[in-house]
């Protein structure tokens, strides 16, 4: 039993410190400079984000392989929605590296295999850890949502412009609203007109409510109207989702639970079968009958998964 927990035990210890010098390399990547630099692509590219080459890419090589495969595009829009200011190229050599590191010990320690579930274990955990930094910062900016649009509304209200309404949402919300709209007012700054750089607010932040908002303030600029007043409006229908969304969370609580405990407790039986009576599990994994069981089982699992998520899944 030994002879193999101390390999994985290295090999887990491995693993947590390149994850330790990724995130503090995207810490780095959140100095305000940096930021500043990427706006100032921003403006020149006309994209969601610096792809402009104003900051120099110290991975050109990577930044062509991205865009021959049609990933440059998607990993840029998916890197800027997380709150990473990295580029693409700087994403995809970090990958690269992590993973030839995992690669490497993996081959030390178990051969072949560890190779190869050094690689999965870095492709499959990255996109995990970009998809919950973009879930939860999506999460954040949709809760700020109405106090921002209120906001704007009474500075409509007071006489005060869009785009000095959007200065007060800068300067009196936290992160990541404010740092969307200062993003979206210094593009206005170095000269993309104001629905561009609202267009690029959407791609940026994919969410129903705001894609309203924005289409609200277009028609304004366009026919004008009472934009205060339709801001309240969005505000407070926002708000109802909300509240109705909670309650559906709280209703379905138990249902998802289940859920969970359903999909682990296989495992976890299986895991401790196996440590307190080896030869017992051993034909699963030694003969062809068990292959199949295992296989069978596993099958089962994600299609019981799939049939709770979409029995818990409400649109509304």
């Amino acid at each position: 039993m030994n002879a193999w927990i101390i390999p994985a035990a290295a090999f887990a210890g491995v693993a947590l410190l390149v994850g330790l010098i990724l995130y503090a390399l995207a810490a780095r990547g959140w100095r305000v400079g940096r930021r500043l630099q990427a706006i100032g692509s921003d403006a020149a590219a006309g994209a969601p984000r610096g792809q402009s080459g104003e900051r120099t890419d110290q991975f050109p090589a990577v930044t062509s392989l991205l865009e021959r495969v049609g990933r440059h595009a998607p990993l840029d829009r998916q890197l800027a929605r997380a709150g990473l200011n990295w580029r693409p190229s700087e994403f995809g050599a970090a990958w690269v590296g992590t993973s030839a590191v995992l690669a490497l010990v993996g081959w030390l320690l178990y051969g072949a295999v560890g190779a190869v579930a050094g690689v999965a274990l870095v492709s499959l955990g990255s996109l995990l850890v970009l998809k919950v930094m973009e879930t939860r910062r999506l999460r954040r900016f949709e809760s700020q949502l109405p106090d921002a649009l209120m906001l704007i509304a009474s500075s409509l209200r007071s006489g005060y412009g869009i785009l000095r309404a959007m200065q007060a949402v800068r300067d009196e919300m936290t992160p990541p609203i404010s740092v969307e709209f200062a993003r979206v007012l210094d593009e206005t700054n170095v000269g993309v007109a104001l629905p561009d750089a609202l267009a690029h607010l959407v791609q940026r932040v994919p969410l129903r409510d705001l894609d309203i908002a924005v289409t609200a303030i277009l028609i304004q600029l366009d026919v004008g109207g009472n934009l205060a007043e339709v801001m309240e409006i969005v505000a407070s229908t926002v708000r109802e989702r909300q509240r109705i969304q909670a309650e559906v969370d709280t209703l379905t609580a138990e249902g998802r639970l289940s859920g969970v405990i359903l999909f682990i407790l296989p495992l976890a039986m299986a895991f401790v079968l196996t440590m307190l009576n080896r030869p017992y599990m051993s034909a699963l994994f030694s003969t062809t009958l068990g292959h199949l069981l295992i296989a069978s089982a596993a099958v089962l699992q994600i299609l019981g998964g799939l049939v709770i998520t979409r029995m818990l899944r409400l649109d509304f």
